[in-house]
């Protein structure tokens, strides 16, 4: 078998340990080509029982194999890979270095990495290499459609006979990727030199900490802003325990938890999105508290950093226009939870450029979302769908139509909706509803918007859902 890795690729070795991996590493590879992550750890401490160090250890890992394909030189990523968070996120690390990624997957018998095994320095066990050979065949089932430039599976025949042909580049280069994009300066003003590396988020509620989560997960380093220390002490927990929740799930392998937890800084000081190359408002639906943050964002950040909005309905164009760089201001509704919707609704204000739109695309894309691109519209697609079915819910239950249960009963099954209305108002948070329901209402002076007196009621009285722990029903914190 031949296998051509193409100049500045990244070189993902996927396999259980014992496969064979690091040897054939070194038999095709330069050594400073390979990123071993067993190095990266011995690097970092010599304290097995030390458990923070397996977070550091791959903070290593990934930075030393995104400063090499920034370069445009070849990175050979040397550790088990075998589940699929972890080859999404070196996928992932690729695309925001404009790196072609060749996936090997080595195919051993069970018998054959254990045998191994016994002589290996740092020996692994027979759980451990049970539970990755499993997860090895479902890889052999799913790398062929996770989008690689090219893969190969080699056996232990095929990983004796394979012949290497290495392209490497004959010059120092810098990468050119999807989130990591290089624009030309011109008079205009548009986005110029732009790296994405540190994400700055404001606000670290339901939104705001999922957005945290989701972005450090993919490898960004994260900064979240909170007003004060106990709602950042909440936050921040909240991110400790959808992760907790995706590794007991087999969502998300226990080190890379820890590399996503070492990325993340709280803090409650605003200043501290100074260096942010993006940041991302996830504050209350009001857009007087958006137009006081982002006045005060723009005294602080240098003119590269874009901002993002995550409203779900007010203007961009109307947030933009207390800045100075309504050309690199957009809207990037994330919906909740983050971790795991896949959608973002993309909007572009009045004076968003092409390459602030562009830009962000790729940023969502990079971490694992579908984007759809709407204008400044009231709502933008989903919203604006969706806010007149919750309130035409609301207004049928306050003339007594059916009880709660029976009208989320009747959409649950009439409707094939996995939510019932008053089920997701209180997981999306009726203040939140009733405040885009306002702000739409003003824009449109259309009845059809006009939050009903229930919501405002319970918005008042501080009835908002799951997150206060009642809303149209009751739920335990």
């Amino acid at each position: 078998m031949r296998i051509v890795v193409p100049p500045g690729a990244l070189v993902m070795l996927v396999g259980p340990a014992g496969s064979g991996k690091t040897t054939f590493a070194r038999r095709h590879f330069r050594e400073t080509e390979v990123v071993s992550s067993d190095r990266c750890r011995a690097l970092v401490s010599d304290d097995e029982s030390d458990m923070s160090v397996s977070g550091r250890a791959f903070q290593l890992f990934f930075e030393i194999l995104r400063h090499r394909l920034e370069l445009g030189r070849v990175a050979v990523a040397d550790s088990t890979a075998v589940t699929a968070r972890a080859r999404a996120e070196l996928r992932s690390l690729a695309r925001r270095c404009g790196a072609p990624v060749v996936a090997v997957a080595f195919d051993v018998p069970l018998e054959v990495c254990l045998a191994r095994d016994t002589v290996r320095a740092r020996r692994v066990g027979r759980e451990v290499i049970e539970r990755q050979v499993e997860l090895m065949r479902q890889a052999l089932e799913r790398i062929p459609a996770e989008g690689y430039d090219a893969w190969y599976v080699l056996d232990e025949r095929a990983q004796e006979e394979a012949e290497v042909e290495v392209r490497r580049s004959p010059r120092r280069q810098a990468a050119s990727s999807p989130a990591v994009r290089e624009v030309a300066r011109n008079t205009g003003g548009e986005v110029h030199g732009m790296t994405i590396r540190k994400v700055g988020v404001v606000g670290c509620g339901l939104m705001g900490s999922g957005i945290a989560e989701t972005c450090a997960r993919q490898g960004y380093e994260v900064v979240v802003r909170e007003v004060n220390d106990e709602l950042l002490e909440r936050g921040l927990r909240r991110v400790q325990q959808s992760m907790a929740r995706a590794v007991e799930r087999g969502k998300l392998p226990p080190e890379e938890r820890d590399a996503a937890w070492v990325r993340i800084r709280g803090t409650v000081r605003m200043d501290d999105l100074r260096d942010c190359d993006l940041v991302i408002e996830a504050a209350v639906e009001r857009m007087d508290v958006k137009k006081e943050i982002w006045r005060e964002l723009d005294r602080i950040c240098p003119e590269r950093t874009l901002f993002c909005s995550n409203t779900s309905s007010l203007s961009i164009t109307e947030q933009a226009s207390v800045t100075r760089r309504g050309d690199r201001f957009c809207g990037l509704h994330f919906f909740n939870p983050v971790p795991v919707m896949k959608l973002v609704e993309l909007v572009r204000g009045l004076q968003t450029s092409e390459e602030t739109l562009d830009t962000c695309r790729r940023f969502a894309e990079s971490l694992g979302k579908t984007v759809v691109v709407a204008k400044d519209y009231p709502g933008f697609i989903v919203n604006l769908l969706l806010v007149p079915f919750l309130l035409d819910a609301v207004r049928a239950l306050e003339k007594g139509l059916a009880t709660k249960e029976d009208i989320d009963t009747a959409v649950r099954l009439g409707l094939n909706h996995p939510m019932g209305p008053f089920e997701l108002l209180d997981f999306v948070g009726i203040d939140t509803t009733y405040y885009i329901a306002e702000a739409m209402f003003q824009e449109f002076k259309d009845p059809r918007y006009a939050p009903p007196v229930l919501l405002k009621q319970m918005t008042l009285a501080g009835h908002h859902g799951r997150k206060t722990g009642r809303g149209f029903y009751e739920y335990r914190q």
